[in-house]
């Protein structure tokens, strides 16, 4: 899938991640409490933000390889934060 289905699916699906404000998709945001993702030079780059800025890069390859890789980490945090709720989904 390409950055901007990505974008699509999680607006659609409204997911919940816990400590994460928000998920950027197709830009570099030094915010605190980001989960992005975002395409330079041919390569696709996963970060996340700490809580005073700062990227910190979590992986790299190809587009779609990223954005399957960003969507599975959404899906992960999503759980655990449901769990630690005591929600099931």
């Amino acid at each position: 899938m390409t950055i901007e289905e990505l974008k699509n699916r999680l607006d659609n699906e409204k997911h919940l991640i816990d400590a994460y404000q928000e998920v950027v998709c197709g830009k570099k945001i030094d915010a605190p409490y980001i989960l992005g993702i975002y395409k330079e030079d041919g390569m696709s780059y996963i970060y996340h933000t700490k809580e005073r800025g700062g990227v910190v890069i979590i992986d790299q390859g190809s587009e779609e390889e990223m954005t399957e890789a960003l969507y599975r980490r959404v899906i992960k945090n999503e759980k655990r934060y449901l769990k630690k709720l005591g929600i099931k989904k």
